[in-house]
This record gives C-alpha cells, sequence and structure tokens, in this order.
C-alpha cells in the first residue's frame, strides 16, 4: 500500500514480547521495516522461573518474514541492559513499549509484603527502568514514542487486585507528567488499557473469550500511537475487540464555600448533592486546569462578607421563573392607576384605556414594570443563600426600566429573574435585582432592574458601588411642568393594578409600624405620573419611542397630594426630569432620565397573540413522522431543514464534527439528520443512529428559533427543546440557524 504507515530504520524495544500483546506489537511493528527489540524473561504468569524460548520463538517468526529483530531475556528491572541491547544490535532506539507483566491475584486482607513488591517490580519499577535508560536517547534525537500499558482494574478497581491496580494507575501518572516533560522534544507518551486474551486474562474468562479477544484487535493502535505521524500524546485509551476510546479525567462543576466563614461538615452535607451533580461537568487536562476553581475561590478570603451577607454566593442567584398574562383590560387598568384619562375626552389619553380607540389600543411603557413584579416580591419570601434580612427593613432605592420593542396589547409572559450585584452602602446593603420577561417565542421584550435597600445589614467590607447623582437637573427653569393632584384613593387603586398589596399602602397600623402617620402611596405609581408627563411633553403621547428611563425614590407620598414633575430636554433623545410633592416642597424622584427614540427608530413591535392569553397553548404531541414524503407534501419543517442544509459548508462540517438528529412534532413536523460531520455534511430525512445529540421541538418552536425569535436556551430551559445524547454538543449549534 503506497499510504501504508512504515516504521522503516526505527528501532523498537517492546518488553513481555514473548507472547500474548507483546509479540503481536512486534510482528506489526516488524512487518512495517522496525528493527525489534523482543524483550521477555520467559517467566511464568506469577512472576517465577525463566526461559528464552519465548522471545527466540518470535524473533524467529519475524526473521522468517523478511525482518530484523534480536532476543533479549533480561528483567525489566534491568531496564538499561535492555536499552544497550537496542544500541548494541541496532544503534538506536525509538519507540519503547512496556508492555511487560504479572499477576499476584489476592484479597488485599490476605495479601503479603512480597505479592505487593513483586508486581509493584515488574510493573511500574521495570517501566521506569526501560524508559528511564531510553529518555535521554529519545531526548537528544528529539524523536520517541513512549507507550504505558495500565488495565481497567487500575482505573476502575478490581476484587482481588489492589496491588496490580495500584501500580497499573501508577502508570497512568508516569505517563501524563512524561507525555508534559517529552513534548517539547517531540517524545510522545500515551497509555494504553487493552482487553486481549493472554495469560494474565486466561483465569478470569472463558477459553472462548480469550481466544475471540485477539491481540491482534489492540497492535493496530499501539502501532499508530508509535508512528511518526501521530501527533497524540499524553492520551489514555481502552481497547479491545476491535473498538477503541479515549478516556479523559471528568470533573462536577462543584460547590465553593466562601472561606470567610468557619467551613463545617454540615455545610459540606448542605451542598453534598451539588459536590456530586455532574450536570455541566468539565473535564480538566492540566495541573493548571485543575486548580482554577480552587484559586478562584481562594481569591474569596479577601473579600467582603459577613453573617448576614455573602455577595459571592448570594450574586446570581435565580429565583424560580414566574408568568404574567395580560389583555388591554389590565393594560387599561394599569393605565388608570397613574392618573390616565381624568379628563374623559382627551383623545391622548383615551388611547390607553379604550381597546376600540379609533388610532389603536396602546399601552403604557411603564406597564412593564409589574410583569416581573411577582418574581421580584420573592426576595422578602425566599430563603436567598448568602443573604440574611428583615423583609420590614426593605427599601425601595432605584428603578431602570428598558423597552426591548413596543409592549403587545395582549401577551403571556415569562420572567427571569436574578440578583445581579450586591453594595455596601454603611447602613444597609444595596441589592441590585434583574428581571428579563420574555414573550412565548422567547423575545425578550423589557429588561426591569430593581434597586433594593435592605437597611441594618451594611458594613460587611463589600463595593460602595455607584455613588452621586448622574441625572442632575440643569441650571436652569424647566422645558415643561405637570402638575397633577393624586386621587386619596390612589394607592387603593393602583394596588388592584399592580399586585401590590403590602399593606403599607393601605394598613394605617401597618404604615405606622413603618413610622409614617397614614398609609403611602406605592414608588412605582408615583413613578407612573412622572414618565407619563415626559411621554406627553416630549413625545407626543407615542409609547413607541420610549426606549428607557431610570429614577430614585428619595421620599414617600401620601395618596391626595400633588405631584410636579419638572422636565428638561438634553436632547431629542433624553430628558432629565424630577417628581416633587407640592405640599411639602420634597423631591421624592430624583436621578431620573428617560431615553426616547427617534421617530421610526423604535424596533418592529412583537405581533399580539390574543390566544395564548385566554388559553394554554396546545401541546404538540411527540412521536416520529414519516421519514420520507412526496415533493407536493412535503412539511413546512422540511424547507426550513432544506434552507439549513444550504449554508452548510467544508469549514462548518471540519469545525463542528457532529451529527444531530432532529425531531420535530406537530402535523409540519418530520425526522431529520443534519450531518455537520462526515463530508460535505447536509441535511437529509430520516434517522441516524449514531447521532450523537438528538433534539426534539414543534414545528412552531423550530420556527421560531430559525427565525432569531426564539433563543435556544431559552427553549431548553423552558422544557420547549428537548435534549438527549451528548447534550454538551447542542452548544455547537450556535450560529447554525443563522439567516435561516
Amino acid at each position: 500500500m503506497s499510504n501504508e504507515f512504515r516504521c522503516d530504520n526505527r528501532v523498537a524495544i517492546i518488553t513481555g514480547a514473548g507472547g500474548g500483546l507483546g509479540k503481536a506489537y512486534a510482528l506489526v511493528l516488524a512487518g512495517r521495516g522496525a528493527k525489534v527489540v523482543v524483550n521477555d524473561l520467559g517467566g511464568g504468569r506469577h512472576g517465577d522461573g525463566s526461559d528464552s524460548a519465548p522471545a527466540d520463538n518470535v524473533v524467529a517468526e519475524i526473521k522468517a518474514a523478511g525482518g530484523e529483530a534480536v532476543a533479549n531475556y533480561d528483567s525489566v528491572e534491568n531496564g538499561e541492559r535492555i536499552v544497550q541491547a537496542a544500541l548494541d544490535h541496532f544503534g538506536r532506539v525509538d519507540i519503547v513499549i512496556n508492555n511487560a507483566g504479572i499477576l499476584r491475584d489476592v484479597s488485599f486482607h490476605k495479601m503479603t509484603d512480597e505479592d505487593w513488591e513483586l508486581i509493584y517490580r515488574v510493573h511500574l519499577l521495570g517501566a521506569y527502568k526501560v524508559t528511564h535508560a531510553a529518555w535521554p536517547y529519545l531526548r537528544d534525537q528529539h524523536y520517541g514514542r513512549v507507550i504505558m500499558t495500565t488495565s481497567a482494574a487500575g482505573l476502575y478497581g478490581n476484587f482481588g487486585q489492589a496491588n496490580y491496580s495500584a501500580m497499573k494507575l501508577g502508570l497512568l501518572g508516569f505517563a501524563n507528567t512524561l507525555a508534559v516533560e517529552g513534548q517539547k522534544r517531540n517524545v510522545h507518551v500515551n497509555t494504553i488499557a487493552p482487553v486481549a486474551g493472554s495469560r494474565l486474562t486466561e483465569t478470569i474468562l472463558s477459553p472462548e473469550l480469550v481466544a475471540a479477544l485477539k491481540p491482534e484487535y489492540v497492535a493496530p493502535l499501539v502501532a499508530y500511537l508509535c508512528h511518526e505521524s501521530c501527533a497524540e500524546t499524553g492520551g489514555l485509551f481502552e481497547v479491545g475487540a476491535g473498538w477503541m476510546a479515549r478516556l479523559r479525567w471528568q470533573r462536577t462543576k462543584g460547590a465553593a464555600f466562601p472561606l470567610r466563614q468557619p467551613l463545617t461538615p454540615e455545610a459540606i452535607a448542605e451542598k453534598w448533592a451539588t459536590v456530586c451533580d455532574f450536570t455541566d461537568a468539565d473535564n480538566p487536562a492540566t495541573v493548571q486546569d485543575s486548580t482554577i476553581p480552587v484559586m478562584a475561590n481562594l481569591k474569596s478570603i479577601h473579600k467582603a462578607g459577613s453573617e448576614f451577607v455573602d455577595p459571592d454566593t448570594a450574586i446570581g442567584f435565580q429565583f424560580p421563573p414566574t408568568e404574567f398574562a395580560y389583555t388591554e383590560r389590565e393594560a387599561s387598568l394599569y393605565a388608570l392607576a397613574v392618573g390616565t384619562a381624568r379628563d374623559p375626552l382627551d383623545p391622548q389619553d383615551l388611547q390607553f384605556v379604550y381597546e376600540n380607540h379609533a388610532d389603536g389600543f396602546k399601552v403604557l411603557p411603564t406597564f412593564a414594570v409589574i410583569f416581573p413584579f411577582e418574581a421580584a416580591t420573592q426576595l422578602a419570601t425566599t430563603k436567598i443563600p448568602g443573604l440574611i434580612f428583615n423583609p420590614m427593613m426593605i427599601l425601595q432605592g432605584e428603578h431602570y426600566l428598558e423597552l426591548k420593542r413596543p409592549i403587545p396589547t395582549r401577551c403571556r409572559l415569562t420572567n427571569h429573574v436574578k440578583i445581579s450585584n450586591i453594595y455596601d452602602k454603611g447602613k444597609g446593603a444595596l441589592v441590585l435585582i434583574d428581571a428579563n420577561s420574555v414573550d412565548e417565542n422567547g423575545q425578550e421584550i423589557v429588561f426591569n432592574q430593581y434597586s433594593v435597600f435592605l437597611r441594618g445589614i451594611g458594613d460587611f467590607g463589600g463595593e460602595r458601588g455607584p455613588s452621586g447623582d448622574i441625572h442632575l437637573p440643569p441650571h436652569r427653569p424647566p422645558d415643561a411642568t405637570q402638575s397633577e393632584k393624586t386621587g386619596e384613593n390612589q394607592a387603593m387603586l393602583y394596588r388592584l393594578a399592580s399586585g401590590d398589596f403590602n399593606p403599607l399602602h393601605t394598613d394605617p397600623s401597618m404604615a405606622a409600624i413603618g413610622g409614617f402617620d397614614r398609609p403611602i402611596l406605592h414608588g412605582l405609581c408615583s413613578f407612573g405620573f412622572a414618565c407619563r408627563a415626559v411621554l406627553k411633553h416630549f413625545a407626543h403621547n407615542d409609547p413607541a419611542r420610549f426606549k428607557s428611563v431610570k429614577v430614585r425614590f428619595t421620599k414617600h407620598v401620601f395618596p391626595g397630594e400633588t405631584l410636579v414633575t419638572e422636565m428638561w430636554k438634553e436632547s431629542d433623545a433624553r430628558i432629565i426630569f424630577q417628581c416633587k410633592v407640592a405640599e411639602r416642597n420634597e423631591v421624592v424622584l430624583s436621578n431620573a432620565a428617560v431615553e426616547l427614540f427617534a421617530p421610526g427608530e423604535a424596533p418592529q413591535a412583537v405581533t399580539a397573540q390574543p390566544a395564548s392569553v385566554t388559553a394554554p397553548k396546545p401541546t404538540a404531541q411527540p412521536g416520529p413522522q414519516p421519514a420520507q414524503a412526496p415533493a407536493a407534501s412535503a412539511s413546512k419543517s422540511q424547507a426550513i431543514f432544506e434552507k439549513i442544509g444550504q449554508q452548510v459548508t467544508p469549514e462548518m462540517v471540519r469545525k463542528v464534527g457532529v451529527v444531530y438528529q432532529f425531531t420535530v412534532t406537530g402535523d409540519e413536523g418530520g425526522q431529520y439528520v443534519l450531518d455537520l460531520k462526515n463530508p460535505p455534511g447536509g441535511v437529509r430525512l430520516g434517522e441516524d443512529p449514531v447521532a450523537e445529540c438528538k433534539l426534539t421541538a414543534s414545528y412552531e418552536d423550530l420556527a421560531a428559533m430559525a427565525s432569531g425569535q426564539l433563543n435556544p436556551q431559552v427553549a431548553y430551559m423552558s422544557g420547549r427543546l428537548k435534549i438527549s445524547g451528548n447534550i454538551m454538543l447542542s452548544a455547537k449549534l450556535t450560529g447554525v440557524f443563522t439567516d435561516t
């Protein structure tokens, strides 16, 4: 064969080559031009006796086939003699295969020092002695291939083989270090764990199985690893009966414990499930990789924390997702609760409260603050790791709202809420809560960030966070002012519209506990009044132009008081404002600004889906669809995959290297194979039993992902996209649907 992997002029030392695996290695390498030192003491499988015949017979067989070989009968403990034999006969050494081995099987409680010592000397010490003697020659000539032989007993443990298992796993550690040290000198070191019939397995396997597990099924892998074209080093391979695979260490994501607090067995027990959870596991390949999380956690000893606040643990905590569904009714009620339509004949206000308005019903942008309200209130009711506080000590700090696109007139949303940061403000902790609200297609509609002040748990040594006012009013009269008196029952109305039933806003006795002589108005109600004023004076009441708003809550408002919103135009896109209570001349909203889109620049609105609000979306029944269909009746999902197939490139196939199986459920479904592994790649109908990653979704969700309206990660987390097989490979699909 013109492309045969040849070993001409290479010199190979193979220990234990008088039979079994070693003999198979010798015959394969010699047949490909290598000059072979056939080492074998000729002892029994327990290490007793010696005999020159096994090595001599293999040498004779090699020579009879036209190859070159020499016998060596030294014990592997005399490794320097074995290497010298190669130098004396062939002048060099290129390949070392540490294959020699014996057994002294006995249960550990009956094991003698001799049982342990003999296995050590043959397996671990022997491999050391032979490799150590050859190593200078391999390094100096900048070429070498070394094979160590471990076993399943060493990798997984086996009854009665404590000695054997220890030495076999020791060989793996030995090989891993040599691979690191030899790599720059082109000395590659790999380890195999073979399953083959030999004198070491004939006592534990049936004669039929020993005969079937031929060494010839292992030898080709060894020959490849020893070839100059093979760049592999530091690898571990299981091999037998024509099957082979690479192994690697796998580690759970683990759990980190704050070093500022005493670490106890009880704390470990509480997180034990996390310590042992292989979800999102990684595969460290180096000492440096293995210590990354250790060193990262070590830095936490220098970070802030107290018995009440542990920022490292609390930051990133995710609350359970919540849903919020609404129609024009809920949007109208909110608009009324923040002072809209005081004059029912005002055509500008009527659009926010009347679903049959001539110009179409519109939703006030600030209605979006109540979407994740239920999730955000979980701060007071959820046990949050790393955060201990009295719910009665919560104060609202700041609020940021950003509209990713105009709010639909009706929708069903899912809110994903997490703690994004914690700042030390001395008298308390300032907690930032991020809330992303997405529609049924996974499209983000709005982003809210709540800033809440937890009194009494400050001074924990944390970051102070942003300070000072960044949205200060200019030193000139306002460009616009709007004065509105709130109703005596304003809080009662807002609580119904928002779902905020905090008794501080309704119950005089609870207000007294909070230090107020009567119930106070919700801060977000005052917020709604002020934002309405900006929308009216600077955006012609067009909610599509509203981009974002940031505001700080500084003082309380009593229902019945007059809110005065003062506004300054910094540019067409930026309005600074503040809100006062006229009766007390106190600023209640400060550090506030609204960002506006220029006319026509706002994101496209999401199409409303009334049915999804009034009734749950029917669940598609899973199940494979026909693999083939006439072109005239091709499903819509097939059209999507045909377009995906057109985008497959050789570079994509080379980079991804995975076969995916898609099952699309529903009337427009089908089964498709996306081959991004075998050139030229592409898409085909049907099933592939060797697909590494399998994905199932409804046609509706597939179409949404293909058009970019549904984030695949959101779909997976919400259960709408099911993944089996090697889940991690699904990450390589990023970008496959791009431009579909």
